[in-house]
């Protein structure tokens, strides 16, 4: 669909809501900070409702409407509490909230530049573009007191935006997706939600990535918290389905029209992969009275995760050969747990995740399997990861970390494969804080894959492996601090490849002509009022 169509529609749906951007209270600007962050800690407590925001609603008078008896003064006001309803939130209303990012470079050799990691997951300096506009509607229906439980709604739609975009491409057609389309209600402790959604839980912001939980599902779920003193107890689960518009899950054929002349197109494949997860949450937060790590603003977190991920059988038409291919169904499983640590002064934080999965589980559901066992199915394959994230601030000074080791096996029988490999890498970005608006960051990674192929120079195991170094000054309107958003930056990079990095790429890539890279460009960074990271 058109861009102009998308953003048309989502105009007006803004004018005509009523919405407004009200100034936040310091209170609920940290706490969008901490729910919109894409990879800052989770708050010591989850907050009750989303970032504040404004209420709407319509302040017109109706001149046409008959007029109310007039009461005497001394009366009991009988009919103001029939007409009135109370504001039983301030952040009860349509609120707006965005994530984004632009950046645009140069290879230094007339070129565009453009990403070169050589693992799944690398340094995000040099990332694509990207944007996501967030509309929604948050209710309270009932206030919670003592002797009743609190009954909220959020009602949320996400758009989001990939690149190229118009005034780099002259194409006025925009990849757009609904990434958040989905209603949730809460009663008292207990919250159930259904719809398309982005769920998912904690990050590591220099990789861009969720290494234990990110499902991108259509379906719905559920979570019970449990509080006592100082700690959270929560239980989460969560089923759906995903299906991609490949011959692996769908396909459909022409036949003759059952009346008249031509073809229709039916279903002939159509095995979406199901999802089942289940969380389990224990969070532990300083007091004054018990304070941890000498501290009543720390706390800490245990996560146990698990999935379970089925794929039903199938029959493929081939409309060249008219040969019918059965596919058989799919399994796997993956479990996996995260302990968090943070200091609650300055986004200071520490992350670990390790996940093991099997089965179908090992691919992500928005990826289609390369290869199969013998007997077409993913039975062998296997995903081992553990991963870590990190942020420290102290005066004028910060340090982000973010690494992973990876251990990918496919399901087939060959002991060769590109789909067989270990891959890595360790990235450091210090930070020098200048004043309360300017730093500099400097980012130094290494990365490696090693596939179980051949390199026919050395007839050893190929390796790819890539030095990473960069610089980026830049400036921070909203104050100091690696989580302070919107960020205004300059970005210098540079890669250094080996000889199997560059034999990834087809000879005709310069990414396989050139053993050293440049990348310089602009960029920018926002997040505020999403929730689309909680």
């Amino acid at each position: 669909m058109r861009a102009t169509s998308f953003l048309s529609s989502f105009t007006l749906t803004l004018l005509f809501s009523g919405v407004s951007l009200a100034q936040q209270t310091p209170a609920a600007s940290a706490s969008a900070s901490a729910s919109s962050s894409a990879s800052a800690p989770a708050p010591l407590l989850p907050p009750s409702t989303a970032a504040a925001g404004s209420s709407s609603g319509d302040a017109r008078t109706d001149e046409t409407k008959t007029p109310q008896p007039a009461l005497p003064e001394d009366a009991p006001n009988a009919i103001a509490p029939a007409i009135q309803k109370p504001t039983l939130n301030p952040n009860d209303g349509f609120q707006f909230g965005s994530y984004g990012r632009v950046q645009v470079g140069s290879d230094l050799r007339g070129g565009t530049g453009r990403p070169a990691n050589v693992v799944a997951h690398g340094t995000r300096i040099d990332e694509d573009s990207y944007a996501e506009l967030e509309l929604r509607r948050e209710d309270t229906f009932q206030p919670g007191d003592a002797t009743h439980q609190e009954i909220r709604s959020k009602v949320v739609a996400t758009l989001a935006f990939f690149p190229p975009f118009f005034h780099f491409s002259g194409n006025p057609t925009q990849q757009i997706a609904i990434r958040n389309l989905f209603a949730q209600a809460t009663y008292g402790p207990a919250t159930l939600w259904v719809g398309s959604r982005m769920y998912r839980g904690d990050d590591i912001y220099l990789l861009d990535w969720w290494p234990l939980d990110n499902q991108n599902t259509v379906g719905g779920g559920g979570s019970y918290a449990f509080s006592r003193d100082n700690t959270m107890d929560t239980i989460a689960v969560h089923v759906g389905m995903q299906r991609l518009m490949s011959s692996y899950q769908y396909q459909t054929i022409p036949v003759v029209a059952p009346f008249g002349d031509g073809t229709v197109d039916v279903t002939q494949l159509d095995r979406p992969r199901i999802v089942e997860t289940l969380k389990f949450t224990h969070l532990v937060h300083g007091t004054e009275e018990k304070k941890l790590f000498h501290s009543p603003t720390a706390g800490f977190k245990v996560i146990g995760y698990g999935e379970l991920h089925e794929m039903s059988a199938g029959v493929y038409h081939d409309t060249t050969t008219q040969v019918d291919s059965p596919l058989p169904s799919n399994t796997g499983f993956m479990v996996g747990a995260e302990v968090g640590l943070w200091t609650g002064q300055r986004d200071t934080h520490v992350s670990l995740f390790a996940r093991h999965a099997r089965g179908i589980a090992a691919y992500d559901p928005l990826e289609t399997p390369l290869t199969f066992a013998n007997d077409r199915t993913t039975n062998g394959s296997s995903e081992t990861l553990v991963a870590l994230g990190s942020n420290w601030e102290s005066g004028v000074f910060g340090l982000m970390t973010g690494a992973y080791v990876r251990f990918f096996r496919d399901g087939s029988e060959s002991p060769t494969s590109t789909q067989k490999y270990d891959e890595g890498t360790v990235v450091l970005r210090p930070e020098l804080f200048i004043g309360d608006h300017f730093g500099v960051d400097v980012e130094g990674s290494y990365q490696a894959r090693r596939l179980a192929v051949l390199d026919a120079q050395t007839n050893e195991p190929l390796t790819a492996s890539v030095i990473r170094g960069g610089i980026i000054p830049y400036f921070s309107p909203s104050g100091r601090g690696s989580y302070k958003r919107p960020v205004l930056r300059v970005v210098y990079a540079i890669t250094a490849r080996n000889q199997g990095a560059r034999d990834l790429y087809p000879q005709q890539d310069v990414f396989n002509q050139r053993a050293v890279e440049h990348y310089l460009g602009l960029g920018a960074e926002w997040w505020f009022n999403s929730s689309s990271y909680p």
